[in-house]
């Protein structure tokens, strides 16, 4: 992931979490930093004002972490792979020392919305296509570059653009972050805004922003269990 859980002696002197939002080289983070990916489920959930304390279960096992505030659900799947184990651990806002605790950057949802938009097909196995590590999604060579394409085009005949770059100028109206090591931009430009248009990449994108970017088209990209996007774009890169 792009995000870094800090330990708190690297912040403001306070016993609540303190929680990093940026770009960061792995090789320089905290080295007690721990990058494996977890699924848990949320058994309980503590609001305070800055920070979400959450009770999770993950197999047999049962513990606290604390969060950054976002849309949690009690009972709902849920993935991270950054956290940072903190012992006696003290909320002054909730009155409460937890005996250990982990720090953890976010937790994305496990059937989230890689898919959202895009997918056809049945879902009766959704969520397992999100964690499967090993999917690999296509990275061919393009053929040629066929320049600036407006999505209306690219949806109503993705035949003429297939295994092609193309550009597409737009906005990118949601991120989902660091998921198989990658960012899934969703874009839309005004010609077919009912599409939301998929381009995986290795940029950072800001959601709201407006910006060029270069990927090959592929169709009826399978991500197993017989699930397939029919237009992805793959391997974006940004362009003035």
């Amino acid at each position: 992931m792009g995000t870094l859980v800090a330990a708190c002696n690297f912040g403001p002197k306070t016993t609540e979490p303190y929680i990093i939002n940026r770009a960061v080289d792995k090789s320089a983070m905290n080295s007690d930093v721990d990058y494996t990916m977890h699924e848990v489920v949320i058994q309980e959930i503590l609001p305070t004002s800055k920070y979400y304390y959450a009770k999770l279960t993950e197999g047999e096992d049962s513990y606290w972490i604390a969060t950054q505030k976002q849309e949690l659900k009690i009972g709902t799947s849920y993935l991270y792979n950054e956290s940072l184990l903190k012992t006696a651990f003290e909320s002054k806002e909730l009155g409460r020392i937890f005996d250990t605790l982990y720090l953890v950057t976010t937790l994305i949802p496990k059937d989230h919305g890689i898919m959202e938009g895009t997918f056809h097909g049945s879902l009766k196995n959704k969520d397992e296509i999100v964690v499967k590590k090993e999917m690999i999604i296509r990275q061919d060579t393009a053929s040629s570059f066929m320049g600036l394409v407006r999505i209306s085009d690219l949806v109503k005949n993705p035949s003429k653009y297939e295994n092609n770059e193309v550009v597409i100028r737009g906005e990118c109206f949601k991120v989902n972050p660091n998921i198989l090591d990658k960012n899934w931009l969703h874009f839309k430009d005004g010609s077919m805004d009912d599409y939301d248009l998929l381009i995986t990449s290795e940029e950072q994108v800001q959601k709201g922003a407006t910006v060029s970017i270069r990927a090959v088209v592929r169709l009826n990209v399978d991500l197993g269990s017989g699930y397939t996007y029919p237009i992805l774009l793959e391997n974006g890169k940004l362009v003035e």
